[in-house]
């Protein structure tokens, strides 16, 4: 949004007060895309009154990629996002362009409501940045339009969900809405820890927004029902998440095999090639472990934290690449398939935290390399005593 667009907003919003109050108000709902932060959808309000050209959809979840810091404070957990407005039109065409599907529901609000709701939003998004700490299920763009639409009906929409309970958690979710992007898949399911397993409620499912839009069609008000009408205006034609969590199994398990077999050509020859594959196997589940230690104990991304996924990927398998004793590399073996088989148990039981297509992926690979660690320490071992007894 260019600078003259944001001024004439703001003149607008300023000019509130002295404007009737608006008459009708919806809720839309964005459709996934295809970037990594649209793969969740969107929504926001949309506020309208002809008699007085109002006519303005406020929205949050907004970031700057350009802003001095961004990545630095991302990483650390530091998310600061911020609320915008403009004009419907301006926005649904965008969607149309990321071909995003778009459907609006009306919502039973009477004048003196969506007044309030109209103030609310103001106050949230302007002076703009007004920047806010962003969460993936906790505070994001959904769960900022549901809370301040409870706060308007008086805590109806709240009452009404928080007691039941949710379709899916948000682990299946992000499955599900992941799933036909492996690598993204694959990343996100390795790093996200327990938090995101345990069962959720209605309320706590509309942190995503198409959620929020099919548990509200269920909100019962006083006078009749929260929505009053609902269409879609514009139908994705590549954009189709599947309704159940799934996941990759298939190919995460064909590429945990492939992996694999190049590890497992250390067994059978020596030379640097094989061993190439195996320093870049430690290499690779090295550094998978130290992006899960550092989101646990360095970010604040609670969403990572008191992963089980560290009992397979940690650093300590770069140890492996150190010239230690035959001794020491035997323990070390040790210890890590203790840790494997460990991990292995609570992550493909539905009662730990269930990730199957990861251990598909993540357990072939592993075990390759402490197979072929374990014939490397007993080839030094046989060189050793060979070398004795010369």
């Amino acid at each position: 949004m260019n600078r003259l667009v944001r001024l004439w907003l703001l003149v607008m919003l300023a000019a509130a007060p002295s404007l009737p109050q608006a008459q009708e108000a919806w809720l839309v709902t964005y459709g996934e895309g295809s970037e990594v932060w649209e793969r969740f959808g969107h929504n926001a309000l949309w506020l309208r009154d002809e008699a007085t050209g109002l006519d303005h959809s406020f929205s949050f979840g907004y970031f700057e990629l350009d802003r001095p810091g961004f990545h630095t404070d991302f990483a650390r957990g530091l998310m600061l996002y911020y609320g915008a407005v403009t004009t419907p039109e301006r926005e649904f065409s965008f969607y149309r362009g990321r071909d995003r599907s778009i459907m609006l529901q009306r919502l039973n609000l009477d004048s003196g409501q969506i007044s309030e709701l109209y103030g609310l939003l103001n106050d949230a998004i302007f002076p703009q940045p007004q920047y806010y700490q962003y969460h993936y299920f906790l505070a994001n763009c959904s769960t900022w339009l549901r809370d301040l639409l409870d706060q308007v009906l008086d805590g109806q929409i709240a009452e009404q969900l928080d007691n039941q309970p949710a379709r899916l958690n948000f682990r299946d979710h992000t499955r599900r809405l992941t799933a036909e992007r492996f690598w993204l898949h694959t990343g996100m399911m390795l790093l996200l820890g327990p938090e995101i397993d345990r069962p959720r409620s209605a309320w706590e499912e509309t942190f995503l927004p198409e959620a929020l839009a099919d548990w509200l069609d269920q909100v019962e008000l006083d006078n009749g029902p929260l929505v009053l009408e609902r269409e879609q205006i514009f139908a994705s034609q590549s954009h189709h998440p599947p309704e159940h969590a799934t996941g990759p199994w298939l190919l995460s398990l064909l590429f945990g095999l492939l992996a694999a077999s190049l590890v497992l050509t250390g067994l059978r020859w020596q030379g640097l090639v094989p061993g190439l594959f195996r320093v870049l196997g430690l290499i690779g589940a090295g550094l998978a472990g130290c992006a899960i230690f550092l989101m646990w104990f360095g970010s604040g991304h609670e969403s990572t934290w008191r992963n089980a996924m560290a009992l397979l990927l940690h650093p300590f398998w770069f140890a492996l690449l150190l010239p230690l004793s035959p001794g020491l590399k035997r323990g070390l073996l040790i210890a890590l398939g203790a840790g494997l088989l460990a991990g292995m148990i609570w992550l493909a039981i539905p009662l730990g935290q269930w990730r199957p297509d990861q251990l598909l992926l993540v357990v072939p690979v592993l075990a390759a390399l402490l197979l072929v660690s374990w014939k490397r320490v007993q080839l030094a071992d046989q060189e050793a005593r060979h070398a004795a007894s010369s």
